[in-house]
């Protein structure tokens, strides 16, 4: 029996790190189309039912709250400037895999002299396509920032703001 579980547990890892992989591949090609302007090509990781939990916005249901949300940040005149994601955990459970990750990104508002600077955490559940390709299912993203750090300087010293 234990080398039936020993055996189960090395598929399972080396299944989760073949999708992380995939995952770092895929998230290459995001944050390359994200910089490029390129909403189509962001969308297209997302699954038609997908859920975005963006941070500091409401819900967004759906790939056309998604997209509609894209649209109004493009027509904002906002520009990535850098992006990354770092995945560091990807689990598999059924036909989903949950990744929980970290990223940085900068970007520039119009009529405004300094970038943006974040920096913060993810999660994303990927859902495992009949094509073998993954979709985005459910994403969340908060920044390591604490905005109200900005009106406290107090808070800085405390940690919860840079």
């Amino acid at each position: 029996m234990f080398v039936v579980i020993f055996r189960a547990n090395v598929a399972s890892s080396q299944s989760s790190s073949d999708y992380k992989t995939k995952i770092e591949g895929l998230e290459k090609d995001l944050a390359k189309n994200l910089m490029d302007g390129n909403t189509e090509k962001v969308l297209s990781l997302y699954a038609a039912d997908a859920i975005s939990l963006p941070s500091y916005h409401p819900l967004e249901q759906g790939l056309d709250a998604i997209r509609k949300a894209s649209e109004e940040m493009s027509k904002s005149g906002f520009k990535y400037i850098s992006f990354s994601l770092t995945p560091l955990t990807c689990t598999v459970n059924g036909n989903q895999v949950t990744e929980i990750g970290t990223y940085t990104m900068s970007g520039q508002e119009p009529n405004v002299d300094k970038p943006i600077e974040d920096h913060g955490k993810y999660l994303t559940i990927w859902e495992k396509q009949k094509d073998g390709s993954l979709k985005i299912k459910v994403e969340t993203w908060n920044s390591d920032i604490n905005p109200m750090s900005m009106a406290n300087p107090s808070n800085q010293q405390r940690g919860t703001g840079k």
